[in-house]
């Protein structure tokens, strides 16, 4: 429903071109954001936000379990993949921090002290659809016109897309996609 026009070049593009080209459209170098990664695993993706966005009052915030999926996603990734035996990513940079643990026991009171004044982005590779849902919709009532959301695993029929499709039906969302990458593996999209 969401045709993305395919790039003049035929070049494949991944993940960095989308997060980049969304940055550049949507001016989020110019003021000051929050990003919220779910899904962290060794913080790949948080750093190359974190090393791109320089505006000093920006905010990152890595949320995981760090110890590992707590249910089996697919036949590849059985209930503890992607464990890092309790390790959170090391950083120097005093904007990003971490919430260890479930998203369902870490995201609730973190969001009850948060200020929602700044512009939200939200990057899910939670990869579950159980996990992907509670985020959405603990978020649904913080959600602002402006605010972005990057799917990591989107093509995930039962997992990432499940969850997003049952989020927009359940609360009536209205979003744009911004952009999506390697036949809609991660997608984009803005709240309207």
């Amino acid at each position: 429903m969401h045709p993305i026009a395919r790039p003049a070049d035929g070049k494949p593009r991944d993940r960095i071109w989308l997060y980049e080209n969304v940055i550049a459209r949507e001016n989020l170098n110019s003021a000051s954001i929050d990003f919220w990664e779910f899904g962290v695993f060794k913080g790949e993706s948080l750093f190359w936000w974190v090393d791109h966005l320089s505006n000093p009052d920006s905010r990152f915030v890595g949320f995981d379990t760090f110890t590992g999926l707590p249910e089996r996603w697919r036949a590849t990734e059985p209930k503890g993949a992607f464990n890092v035996y309790g390790r959170i990513p090391e950083t120097s940079d005093p904007r990003c921090s971490f919430q260890a643990g479930l998203f369902q026991d870490t995201l609730l009171p973190f969001i009850n002290r948060h200020d929602f004044s700044r512009r939200l982005v939200i990057h899910l590779d939670a990869d579950l659809f159980s996990a992907t849902l509670y985020v959405l919709t603990t978020l649904a009532r913080h959600f602002k016109p402006g605010d972005i959301v990057f799917f990591d695993n989107f093509i995930c029929s039962l997992d990432e897309f499940r969850a997003f499709e049952d989020w927009v039906k359940s609360f009536r969302v209205n979003y744009e996609v911004l952009g999506g990458v390697q036949e809609y593996i991660r997608v984009c999209l803005k709240i309207v």
